[in-house]
């Protein structure tokens, strides 16, 4: 079941590997540095803290990846079932009800509050 979300998702990964990831890692401004319970994560320079594109998440240090990894692959598990819908649905949400009161930023909070 898990390899049908990886495939639901590919069209959100493929998109942000080619348009931020692989720019990115060419001007040496990210490394990739594993892949760590179903997500490809990287280093990327500091000033970013953790953002997840597809099943790739960006952090700015080991210390980073630690802190945020439980929000992050909520991320991870949201694109998995939202698939290519989850940037269009993930931006209207943010319009409609900011960060704080996003509904799926709300679900990975309390991904954190549960780990």
């Amino acid at each position: 079941m898990k390899r049908l979300g990886y495939l639901w998702a590919a069209p959100t990964t493929v998109a942000c590997l080619a348009l931020f990831l692989l720019p990115m890692w060419a001007l040496r401004q990210m490394r990739p540095a594993r892949w760590r319970d179903g997500a490809w994560e990287w280093l990327v320079v500091p000033g970013w803290c953790g953002v997840t594109l597809g099943c790739g998440i960006l952090f700015a240090s080991e210390a980073d990846a630690l802190r945020l990894a439980v929000h992050e692959r909520r991320h991870v598990v949201q694109n998995l079932i939202l698939g290519p819908l989850f940037m269009p649905l993930y931006v209207l949400l943010w319009l409609a009800y900011g960060y704080e009161r996003h509904p799926l930023e709300r679900d990975a909070r309390s991904a954190e509050d549960v780990a």
